[in-house]
């Protein structure tokens, strides 16, 4: 006896493709094994044909469970985020070479540097900006008592504000910046 329960209907629509049997559009799996029984079709010629899909349908589990097994190529979103952080890592190690640099070349370079002229300037600032509050660095530059310090000197003192943990910057919505991405500071 044939046991066509085996195959699962993609495989047995295949073989009735072959035999040339047509199926009712809305016909379930009982439907189609009767169907297909009900032909005329020598048991040996069903039986072969039977075995035939029942084997590729064994190689497609196999195919599919060994594609399942292999693990995937795409990052998990622990690795996305991993690889985030290392790349803001690398950018604010970037910008802490670049200041280290810009502060050596200041000190070597620059014997001008008046450090009371950067605490006038931090105390104005200070005074200015109350806690809470936030301002651009194009708003910091038009303050009329900072108009006789160089643009320099008052980066600077934003940079040891910033350091001294009284302010925290943003890129904010202004024209200047201070080390290329410094637009806003709050006061803390």
């Amino acid at each position: 006896m044939v046991n066509l329960k085996r195959l699962t209907v993609p495989y047995l629509e295949k073989l009735a493709e072959e035999l040339k049997i047509t199926f009712k559009s809305s016909s379930n799996k009982p439907d189609k094994i009767r169907v297909i029984k009900n032909t005329g079709i020598p048991d040996n010629k069903l039986n072969e044909l039977v075995n035939k899909y029942y084997a590729q349908y064994q190689v497609s589990r196999g195919k599919l469970s060994e594609t399942k097994k292999k693990p995937t190529k795409h990052p998990t979103f622990l690795e996305d985020r991993i690889k985030l952080l290392e790349g803001q890592t690398k950018f604010i190690m970037s910008k802490i070479d670049e200041i280290n640099v810009k502060l050596a070349n200041l000190s070597s370079t620059d014997s001008s540097i008046n450090t009371h002229d950067i605490q006038d300037i931090k105390n104005i600032i200070k005074s200015r900006i109350l806690p809470g509050k936030s301002i651009t660095v194009d708003e910091l530059l038009r303050i009329n008592r900072l108009n006789k310090f160089t643009k320099d000197l008052i980066y600077t003192a934003v940079i040891d504000l910033v350091d001294e943990e009284i302010f925290d910057v943003s890129e904010g919505n202004s024209k200047n910046k201070i080390q290329g991405y410094i637009g806003r500071l709050i006061r803390r």
